[in-house]
């Protein structure tokens, strides 16, 4: 019954779209050229119209994130129904990434998703640098769907690739500065050109800061506050004529306030449980009896917060070689990381749950392709090659508020008031090795359809090393209590992914396709905090199994009525083996974390994309996703989750946009107008479906007005984002053990100004 409303619903839209087409015949050529700008992507390892490629796939020029406000990375999914991407714990935070039900909610840094993040050419292993700043940007390409026979490092689920701006051969300037609400400021900036005849360098900065919209209600300071900055040199040399060769280095730094969540307490005594509608209106306590009587969400009473201090620094050399008729790269990476994330979890002033994330990381990787083309067919191979060593270092201060009653005694097993009053540390060091072999070719069969094989051999290994301890207790002595200690873990995958598709150009602008495909993610370790008991702990840290995807996929993309309307549509089918699942289990004396394997899971989805131009200088747009996804068998150690729903994969998701610009008369300048609206439908957090860890529908509103001067080169905008003030959660967590929820609201409402300069 879903899918049928589904498809009247589409139908309509569509209806309504060949009608406005009808009324919009004598518009002019000149105005069409202008609204279907060509995006061109490197999605298939080599330049095309997004239009030309036979998979799902959004695209955003640099120019469009910019209107539509996006500067981090975690912006992205508000555009791209059925795409969710979010920084649960704040910029700082490693992101949250789901697509068409493929994805990975575990918060440890030693685990990456199903998917790829890549920045240019280069896959970012780190979760915890996906969360980055989206500056300088020459467009954003999401794919959808295993990409392992063109890419490098697997992307089982899919792909989202930030490729920057690149040197030019003319001077180029670019400055962006925007103030908002909250005491918010941006900074981009941007310098590039040629330094001699085979030498261009460009250089890109970018600063964020706010003092944040929540407050600190014992001392009336700012939370949810940002202390960013990123920055990034390129140079290009043109060594030979056949011969291309560039360097990229890079850093950032984040030195903001750890984010501020939101408490709901769940217990009527510190004890006994509230009914859900109760718990729900905000009367409960947690465990040590303390509740938040402000009814503002961005409203806390904090005891601790403290400053994420992230240091990174990498680069990349790529090289590009045309040796007759074949084309050789090479991309050579490194990666360092240096994180501590303190969080105060209980959102309290009472000391009841603390933890410090810290881990360090340095990333090699050596991609190296081979590709070609003939008369009738395109063809890449290559080979590839990831060392990550990390280490993780992260502390666990519990019942803290207790402990001077109890002489500063840690007590495993529980102190004379029942609580698991501990200071822990938990170290773990993880080796990775990732070696893959790859290769795809399309063959035009005819003038108009083409074939496409592919497949990749991946072999991937990581060492594993546990320790963790109690500490600060002198009955422990100096190393502490040793509740685990393991070395030597190993685990090791090898698999053969592979895609098989074909497209066929129905007539000119119209493009049919379909496809399957087979997607592989290797197993790993937990890298969480593990159980007080031995060998509950032994059996946490015992490697999860390799996951498996195999994908089916049917769609079109068209340019209709002299390119006055574009018209994307896919139907697609994933199904998952062994598939991965990050999950809570609540026992005493303190929660699990479990990052384990379900049998099976299926998603079913249709998704659209529709642009329309009725009206010289106005553009409508409308992108919509349906999803129904079913958990199959998965039984926890207390629950039998079987025939839930999948986390992060809302059923409904539309996004739309309107566009006007018009300009003054006298030629006084132009004038721009957009506004744009996202819809997700009810959604949950965790494979649990637990009714504390979801988000009911909600919608959000930006608007901005921009005004561009006629003969010098700037431009000013007003704007404002979630104009109708919407409420929602980014991320809810059920720390049933301690009576609380632990909650993360998006951002209120916010306005904003924005000068652009660009020689």
């Amino acid at each position: 019954m879903k899918t049928q409303l589904l498809a009247a619903a589409s139908l309509a839209a569509v209806s309504v779209t060949l009608a406005g087409v009808s009324e919009a015949q004598d518009q002019t050529e000149e105005a069409s050229e202008r609204f279907f700008d060509t995006i061109v992507v490197t999605a298939q390892k080599r330049e095309q119209d997004s239009q030309d490629v036979p998979i799902s796939i959004s695209a955003f020029s640099g120019e469009t994130l910019r209107e539509l406000g996006v500067d981090r990375s975690d912006q992205i999914g508000q555009f791209v129904p059925g795409v969710e991407v979010v920084s649960p714990n704040g910029p700082g935070g490693q992101l949250v990434i789901f697509l068409r039900g493929a994805g990975l909610n575990d918060f440890n840094s030693n685990n990456t998703g199903p998917i790829g993040v890549y920045s240019d050419e280069v896959f970012i292993n780190s979760p915890v640098l996906t969360s980055l700043q989206v500056f300088d940007n020459e467009r954003v390409e999401i794919l959808k769907g295993p990409q392992g026979t063109l890419y490098g490092r697997n992307t089982t689920g899919g792909a989202i690739k930030f490729i920057s701006n690149k040197p030019t051969e003319e001077f180029d300037f670019d400055l962006i500065a925007g103030v908002e609400s909250f005491g918010t400021t941006t900074l981009e900036a941007a310098i590039g050109g040629p330094l001699t005849d085979r030498v261009r360098g460009r250089v890109a900065i970018n600063k964020q800061d706010s003092d944040g919209y929540g407050t600190n209600l014992l001392d009336g300071s700012d939370t949810n506050g940002t202390d960013l900055f990123s920055w990034r040199g390129i140079l290009d040399f043109d060594v030979t004529e056949n011969f291309f060769l560039r360097a990229n280095i890079h850093g950032s730094q984040d030195d903001s306030p750890a984010i501020s969540f939101r408490h709901l307490g769940l217990t009527s005594d510190g004890v006994t449980p509230c009914p859900v509608d109760v718990a729900l209106s905000g009367v409960c306590v947690d465990a040590l009896g303390y509740r938040i009587d402000s009814d503002d969400v961005f409203d806390g009473e904090y005891s601790l917060i403290r400053n994420i201090e992230t240091e990174a620094l990498g680069g990349y050399i790529e090289a590009e070689w045309e040796l007759g008729g074949i084309t050789i790269n090479s991309v050579t990476a490194y990666d360092e990381l240096e994180h501590v994330y303190p969080e105060d979890n209980d959102a309290s002033p009472l000391r009841l749950l603390e933890i410090d994330f810290g881990v360090e990381s340095e990333t090699f990787s050596q991609e190296l392709r081979f590709s070609g083309e003939t008369q009738s067919a395109d063809w890449v191979a290559g080979v590839y090659y990831l060392s990550e060593e990390l280490r993780q270092d992260q502390t666990i201060d519990l019942f803290g508020e207790l402990r001077a009653f109890t002489g500063g005694l840690s007590d495993p097993t529980g102190s004379v008031t029942g609580a698991p009053i501990l200071f822990g540390r938990t170290i773990n060091n993880q080796k990775t090795d990732a070696f893959a072999l790859f290769g795809q070719t399309s063959i035009a069969v005819s003038d108009r359809l083409t074939l496409t094989v592919g497949g990749r051999y991946t072999d991937e290994t990581k060492e594993f090393d546990a320790l963790t301890r109690l500490e600060d207790a002198p009955v422990f002595g100096p190393n502490g209590f040793v509740i685990i200690d393991l070395d030597g873990l190993e685990n090791q995958d090898e698999a053969f992914s592979w895609r098989l598709a074909a497209d066929y150009a129905v007539k000119d602008n119209v493009l049919a396709y379909a496809s399957v495909s087979r997607g592989f993610k290797s197993g790993g370790f937990n890298g969480g905090f593990p159980d007080l008991d031995p060998v509950v702990a032994a059996r946490q840290l015992e490697p999860y199994d390799p996951e498996f995807l195999t994908a089916y996929e049917a769609g079109f993309k068209s340019d209709l009525f002299d390119n006055r309307l574009r018209l994307n549509a896919a139907v697609f089918f994933n199904a998952f083996e062994d598939l991965q699942i990050f999950t809570r289990i609540d026992a005493n004396p303190t929660p699990i974390d479990v990052l384990d394997n379900a049998s099976d899971a299926d998603v079913l989805g249709i998704e659209f994309d529709a642009v329309l131009n009725p009206l010289e200088g106005l553009t409508l747009a409308l992108s919509g996703a349906y999803m129904d996804t079913e958990l199959g068998n998965f039984i926890t150690v207390a629950d039998d989750l079987s025939g839930n729903e999948l986390a992060y994969s809302p059923e409904f998701s539309l996004s739309g946009l309107a566009r006007y610009d018009f300009s003054l008369p006298n030629n006084k300048g132009d004038i721009s107008l957009l506004g744009d609206i996202a819809y997700k439908s009810d959604q949950f957090f965790s494979a649990s479906n637990d009714v504390f860890e979801s988000q009911d529908a909600y919608t959000i509103a930006n608007v901005r007005v921009q005004y561009s001067h006629p003969s010098t080169n700037w431009s000013l905008a007003a704007f404002s984002r979630n104009v109708s003030d919407t409420e929602y959660l980014r991320r809810a967590t059920n720390l049933e053990s301690f009576g609380f929820v632990q909650r993360n609201f998006g951002p209120p409402r916010s306005y904003g100004l924005e000068l652009t300069l660009d020689f």
